[in-house]
């Protein structure tokens, strides 16, 4: 998927989560989220993350390229993890916040035709019956009307 359709894939996830549990700081949370919603795409140089956090992107890449350790269950458990040791009083607005943009990007990459490999290091890509090209038009466009429906259907 496109950068576009993860950050409003990261807000969809955010709004559904923020109804669910109680938070003490939305701002924070929703911040926290749409961040989440680019991390796993650090791999990759030319996302939007990417474009930006070079330095990291590009070993990375380099590494373990794209679609692998960074959307993965192991990763996210990490980034889990490393949240929950934060010094602040708002680290579970973050913490959750992140958590909740990750899931959306794993869910949204792995409703492409090449998939995501889940469960790094294991090798097999996860991929949802029904996909679509990344970029295609016609597919990110179903993809975005469908996220703007959940997050309409949480605002109501």
């Amino acid at each position: 998927m496109k950068g576009s359709t993860h950050l409003l894939g990261g807000l969809a996830a955010a709004v559904a989560t923020y109804h669910t549990i109680h938070i003490d700081s939305p701002t924070i949370f929703y911040v926290s989220a749409i961040i989440g919603s680019m991390i796993p795409d650090i791999c990759h140089p030319n996302s939007m993350i990417g474009r930006r956090l070079k330095v990291i992107s590009k070993p990375l890449n380099k590494a373990f390229g794209h679609r692998t350790i960074t959307h993965s269950l192991l990763f996210l458990l990490a980034i889990y993890w490393i949240t929950s040791q934060l010094p602040t009083s708002y680290s579970s607005e973050i913490q959750v916040g992140l958590t909740a943009g990750m899931i959306s990007h794993f869910i949204l990459d792995a409703m492409t035709a090449r998939g995501i490999q889940l469960f790094y290091p294991i090798k097999a890509m996860i991929r949802l019956p029904f996909y679509t090209k990344t970029g295609s038009a016609i597919g990110e466009g179903f993809v975005s009307i469908g996220l703007l429906v959940v997050i309409i259907y949480n605002l109501i």
